[in-house]
């Protein structure tokens, strides 16, 4: 899961935007000859008056309409979604913030990786969603149904883990979306199954983020008052920065107090 970052969207888009432009013209029709254009053009004059001349506004609408497949706007609309956790993450994983102080595992990989990563996934979801739309079956409404409940249990993973810092939280969320994600799965295939294939990448990115966040909950565990590593840090760096100006706050004095009250919760489990 670990949607760390979401920096570089642009890499994922403009690879969607070279794939559609390669599918334009791979499916482009060249023009006829100019030798049919002439005969049709001639065949048009001697018809005008018989004919109805098409209104060229409404032509240019239809056209620029007919260009853009219907799935830009799943995806687009999926990858949006995706950007309402990036504060919240960029807040958490600024540099020397309490993200750069905890422990984690070793297979983590770099943070500018999930801006890319979970950018083409949610294009691919978008592109998915779009052709179960597209199949009209009886069933698409009650999977479309469930896949946007998923949606909603994916997108708030983020401000579980960076804002709220719940780690065993967020791995009972993202393990939710794997078993959810392989119920969903067999319905598409069902119905659409190019669209059950478009959702691999995401279902074997999701089972990594799983044992990833997982593995965050190991290295930082939570004491006997559930304060774990990460909410521990996130404190210590307020009190830092309140410690700076050379005055003890009220806040300064909770921050102590929870920090008297997790050594005495570790010190009676001994």
């Amino acid at each position: 899961m670990a949607k760390m970052t979401l920096k570089r969207p642009a890499t994922a888009l403009l690879c969607l935007i070279v794939g559609l432009i390669v599918q334009d013209v791979a499916s482009f029709a060249p023009p006829a000859s100019p030798a049919v254009v002439l005969s049709s053009r001639t065949n048009h004059h001697h018809h005008r008056h018989h004919s109805k001349v098409a209104n060229p506004s409404t032509s240019t609408s239809t056209t620029l309409h007919s260009t853009i497949p219907s799935w830009t706007y799943y995806s687009l609309a999926h990858v949006i979604g995706g950007t309402t956790g990036t504060p919240i993450v960029i807040s958490g994983t600024k540099k020397g913030g309490w993200f750069d102080r905890i422990p984690k595992p070793k297979i983590n990989p770099p943070n500018f990786v999930f801006g890319p990563v979970w950018t083409l996934l949610y294009s691919l979801m978008g592109v998915s969603v779009s052709r179960i739309v597209k199949a009209s079956s009886p069933q698409s409404s009650f999977v479309l149904k469930l896949w946007y409940g998923h949606y909603a249990l994916n997108l708030i993973w983020a401000p579980i883990f960076f804002g709220l810092k719940r780690f065993r939280l967020g791995f009972m969320i993202s393990s939710l979306l794997v078993l959810t994600l392989g119920g969903i799965l067999p319905l598409y295939h069902a119905i659409d199954p190019i669209a059950a294939y478009l959702q691999i990448p995401y279902l074997l990115w999701l089972s990594f983020a799983t044992v990833l966040n997982y593995q965050f909950c190991v290295l930082n565990p939570a004491n006997g008052i559930g304060v774990n590593e990460a909410m521990r840090q996130a404190d210590l760096i307020k009190k830092e920065e309140e410690s700076a100006g050379g005055e003890y706050t009220d806040d300064m004095f909770q921050s102590d107090l929870k920090e008297l009250q997790r050594a005495a919760a570790e010190y009676a489990g001994l």
